[in-house]
Formats: structure tokens, sequence, C-alpha cells
């Protein structure tokens, strides 16, 4: 991997220096509002890097097909209130931890997690796939067998079945129409590992459900919100579920907007914002939700900008994108020489360079303050703003003005209308 200073460009098949502005000038010509363009990032950007990306896109690229490596295929269902999410402070309370991890985890989030349940030698702890535990591949057909369980032996209790929770009735219907032994058969567990796991789980009403959150589909993220609202231990002191994002800002990309489904801060798109937007910027603003994965499986973008400062891997769908378009950008800071998939590659500042703030797995988030020296002549945010001005946009030149910008669509309060729905 070589540490690129400055932007490359391809001629045939090799590549040649070029300077930022010409780069960011091309990618401006190249990505106007006639075609159709796919904007990727990454979580390993900071909240203001982010916002600023997703501002380019809407605004200035005219394209609201924003997606991420982590979540192309996973959607919206991750984005959650940070009144239901057990605050990291709090495990040190939980009477019991349930543990489902990935032991090849080795991102600073993973890293934390792991000093932080390590500390907790008194507590006791369950790991998933021990030598004397449940062994679970797919965790959304054991959290609904765990579920199923609950309802049909009546052992579901509590503030949610009894009111608090919506669409219970629904929920319970459809759950007990389904095959069980099928459930069990995805996970090959009887149903007696069933009953003595539950047994484990109501023997305190304070447990902690910790789970690395590449283990988890879209189903498993909606069972496991079921399975805590029937134990009764959703949003209760020192217990529920905390999901460990995969990469340093995962949960950024949420609030910065970074899906064609939602708008800065992680709100659904509604005319009010989409007016508020459209004033701020002064530019015409693209938010029809569109489905981006379709349209990759499809190849049907002209342009493909991937924003990827610390060189997560690419899928092989996107990569298959990347080599059908007619323009391709990749943004990063190790490049491989053997790559030469892209037209054009631009140097990134890493997070331990960048000032700016990211936003841990309880939604709170933390100022970060650069260790290194970045080697570049512009950091991210002053490349982005050489695109900022090829398109028209004003300048936002410092993560203060760039917070105080999209701090505007922040909604204050709880989403009490989307919460708390057994689905």
């Amino acid at each position: 991997m070589t540490r690129l200073l400055q932007p490359i460009i391809k001629d045939d098949s090799s590549y040649r220096q070029i300077s930022f502005e010409d780069a960011y000038s091309l990618i401006a010509t190249q990505c106007d509002s006639s075609a159709k363009t796919l904007v990727t990032v990454t979580g390993d950007y900071c909240n203001e890097e982010l916002y600023l990306i997703q501002r380019l896109s809407r605004a200035g690229l005219q394209t609201n097909a924003i997606t991420s490596l982590e979540y192309l295929h996973k959607g919206t269902q991750f984005f959650l209130d940070k009144n239901d999410i057990l605050p990291f402070a709090e495990i040190a309370g939980s009477s019991r931890i349930f543990v489902a991890w990935d032991p090849q985890a080795n991102t600073p989030s993973a890293q934390t997690t792991l000093k932080l349940l390590e500390t907790l030698k008194e507590t006791p702890q369950y790991w998933f796939n021990q030598e004397d535990t449940l062994h679970i591949q797919n965790y959304a057909a054991f959290f609904r067998c765990l579920n199923r369980y609950l309802i049909e032996h009546n052992l579901a209790e509590g503030i949610y079945v009894n009111g608090l929770g919506k669409d219970y009735n629904t929920y319970k219907t459809k759950l007990l129409a389904d095959n069980y032994e099928a459930l069990l058969a995805q996970n090959n567990l009887k149903d007696a590992q069933v009953a003595d796991f539950v047994k484990l789980l109501l023997l305190d009403k304070s447990e902690a459900i910790v789970v690395w959150e590449p283990l988890l589909d879209a189903r498993g993220i909606i069972e496991l919100e079921n399975l805590c609202m029937l134990l009764d231990i959703q949003a209760k002191p020192t217990s529920g579920f905390l999901c460990i994002k995969p990469s340093l800002n995962a949960q950024g990309l949420y609030d910065m907007g970074c899906f064609s489904q939602l708008s800065v801060g992680g709100e659904i798109w509604d005319d009010a914002t989409r007016q508020q937007m459209t004033e701020l910027y002064q530019k015409t603003l693209i938010t029809d939700e569109i489905n981006v994965a379709e349209l990759i499986n499809d190849k049907a973008f002209t342009n493909c900008l991937i924003f990827n400062s610390t060189g997560q891997k690419i899928p092989q769908d996107i990569m298959a994108q990347v080599n059908a378009a007619s323009f391709s950008v990749l943004h990063t800071a190790d490049w491989d020489e053997k790559d030469t998939s892209f037209d054009l590659i631009i140097p990134a500042a890493l997070p331990e360079e960048i000032t700016g703030s990211f936003t841990d797995s309880a939604r709170i988030p933390h100022q970060s303050i650069p260790d290194t020296d970045c080697p570049l002549p512009y950091n991210n945010i002053e490349q982005f703003n050489l695109l900022n001005k090829q398109l028209g946009l004003s300048i936002l030149d410092n993560p203060t003005s760039i917070f105080l910008e999209y701090i505007t669509f922040f909604k204050a309060g709880c989403h009490s209308q989307r919460r708390h729905f057994f689905r």
C-alpha cells in the first residue's frame, strides 16, 4: 500500500500526478446534473466531513444516490433513538452481559468494547459461540426463536407487552404462525436449548446484550429490539442492548444523512426540511428516495465517487459498478498500486489527522483533536471546499462553521412517533 500525497489520474493503464485543484475541477465537470452519479462513503470520516459529502452530493452533484460500504444492503434499520440504546457507562451496572461477537473484529470500536468487558470480570458474561455456550450463526432466526418461546409460554411481560409497545398483537399473531422448527434448524438448535437459554434470560431484569453489529442483518436488529421489549428491559437503566458499530463513525452516517431515505439528523425527508436546505444552500436539492442497491446491481450509474479514507474492502457489486462506469473516483489514504480500477485517485487525510466530531454507538458525540500531522497540502475539509467552489456552493472552511450549519437540522427530543413498535 502507498500513502498518496498528490492526486493521480489514469492515462491508459498507468497514472500520472495532477493538482488537487485540477482533480476537483474534473469531478465538477464530469459529474454534472445530466449524469447519474453514485456517492459511497464509509464511517471513518468525521461528522463534519460526512456532512460536507452529503451537501456536495445533493446540492452540488445533484444526486441522492448516497450509500455506505457498511449499510448498503442493510438499510436504515440500525438508526436507533438514543433513548433506546444502552449507554456504555451503564453496562457496568448490568447484572449479566450477553455478548455476540466476531473474534476477527479489530477496529477501534471493537478494541474499546473488549477492553471495557475485560474490566467487568465480576459481572457474569455469556459469550455466544464458545465451547460451553450456544453456537449461533443466524442471529435473526435465534432472536425470533427466543421471542416465539417467550410469547408461546406466556413469559413475555411488562409495559411494552401491556400497551406501550405498538402492534404487539399483530406481531404475536405472525410470530406464532411461523414454522418454529424451521427457525430452530437455522442454528441447529433444539427447543430444550432455547428453553434453557430463556431461563437464563429471566434470572434477572437488568441484563445487557452487546452485539458486534456486522453480525446482524436488518431482520436481526428488529428481532433484537422485539426481544428487549418482551423482556421488559428496553430503555431501563443498566439494561437493554448496545450494537457496536463496525467503523469509527458509522453512527455519523445516519446522523449526517448519508442514505437516500434520510436527511441530516437522521430524519425522514419532509417538505419543511427540503425547504430549509434549499434556502440554506441556495441550490436546487435532489432528495427523491431511490433504491441505490438495486441501481448498483443494474450498473445504472455513469459516475462513481467512493470516499474510503481508511481503505475498507469495497464489496464486489460496487466494484462491478465502478468498472462499468464512465468515470470513477477513489478518495483514500492508502492506495494499492495493483488496483487500476479508478480513473482518478485523490489522497485522503486519516481520522487521526483531522479535527472534528465522531459519534459513538450510544449516539454520544466526541470531539477529536489530531495526534498526527496531516502530510497533505489540503485536509479533507479543505479538499471538499475546492469542490464547493467549483459547484457554486458556499464555503464552510472549519469544523465549527460546519457544525453550526448541520446542527440546525437536528430536532429536539426523541422520535416517540416511531419508537417501540413490534415489527
